[in-house]
């Protein structure tokens, strides 16, 4: 199984609740769901941090770095699927449309995004 995991961080000038309101957006609801329609995946999860004391009891303990405001998550069972839909003009306008929302509330240089294989 592939997954496509996208960590990101809310800029620096949009508070935690206006980061929630725009995850919770039904725009992005309905621009995740298209990604996942085009491209076939099999599943997708989009997560936000808990803001809790335990995220910060960890930090201390661990020396971790700041976590993240959110995760965004695709599953694939098949990457020769994916790799076809991925070079399509199609995709880039999709991808564009996924750009321009988060662009107003994700910071781009401070967060990451990358392909796994699960291990099952």
């Amino acid at each position: 199984m592939i997954r496509f995991i996208n960590c990101v961080r809310k800029r620096s000038d949009v508070t935690s609740e206006q980061f929630r309101q725009y995850w919770n957006d039904p725009k992005f609801d309905a621009i995740v769901d298209r990604v996942v329609e085009y491209t076939g995946a099999t599943g997708r999860s989009k997560n936000l941090t808990l803001m809790v004391a335990a995220n910060d009891l960890m930090h201390e303990k661990r020396a971790f770095g700041e976590p993240f405001d959110g995760v965004l998550e695709y599953w694939w069972e098949d990457a020769g699927q994916l790799n076809a839909v991925l070079n399509s003009p199609q995709c880039d306008v999709l991808m564009k449309s996924m750009l321009d929302f988060q662009i107003q509330f994700v910071d781009l240089e401070k967060s990451c995004a990358f392909f796994t294989e699960a291990q099952e």
